[in-house]
């Protein structure tokens, strides 16, 4: 990737042009890139429209209904593709585009996840590189009440997903949640893994609710 991107910086403006051009004519797909920001040093305060975003998430997850005629593992390549932009987003601290991507992918992808039993593994690899990516944002957004909030909404959606489903994505989320999150945090994350325990499924345990509980509650010592 380090030489395609040298080669491209020796090209003249037209002739990135016509290789965007061609590339389009093989890719016709790849035209919304031209028309959503992307992770370059000046775009530090850009906004990101996340029905765009939406729309490619669930094109993505939907390739593997071709996957015969595709080349195997075209979900988990889209889904990365994606998440990468945000990843970008992240370490150029644009947090906000980056996390606007991630809330994006991991609402998608919870919401539709039965829709593409197929698609387990992509998926669960997708998951796991948001907890990632979303750990940057918050650690990048310390002195950003809304932004922190946000973030955690999301890390304990991946949460409740995984308890609720019997997956395991990551065991470091509880640790996430409560280590580093203030007090009126950690009592809203309380408060939402309450409402959880609450509307579980019959046949789920409550084990990993009660340990995030306890995490909690040793967190506002």
């Amino acid at each position: 990737m380090d030489m395609l991107k040298k080669n491209l910086e020796t090209r003249e403006k037209s002739e990135l042009i016509a290789i965007i051009q061609q590339m389009l004519r093989l890719e016709p797909e790849l035209e919304w890139l031209l028309n959503t920001p992307l992770p370059i040093a000046s775009s530090r305060k850009v906004s990101i429209d996340p029905k765009l975003y939406q729309q490619q998430v669930l094109a993505a997850m939907a390739a593997g209904d071709y996957q015969r005629k595709r080349k195997r593992g075209e979900v988990q390549r889209r889904l990365t593709a994606i998440g990468t932009i945000a990843d970008e987003f992240a370490a150029q601290e644009n947090y906000a585009a980056a996390l606007t991507i991630y809330e994006v992918l991991v609402s998608e992808v919870i919401a539709h996840f039965n829709d593409y039993r197929d698609e387990y593994v992509a998926l669960s690899v997708l998951l796991r590189g948001c907890i990632d990516g979303l750990d940057s944002c918050f650690a990048g957004e310390e002195d950003n009440p809304e932004m922190r909030l946000r973030v955690i909404r999301v890390l304990f959606a991946i949460y409740r997903f995984s308890t609720e489903s019997g997956m395991d994505l990551d065991e470091d989320i509880p640790g996430l949640l409560a280590g580093n999150t203030t007090p009126e945090e950690r009592r809203v994350i309380a408060s939402w893994t309450r409402d959880s325990l609450t509307h579980k499924a019959a046949w789920s345990s409550n084990e990993r609710y009660e340990v995030l509980l306890a995490a909690l509650e040793r967190g506002k010592r």
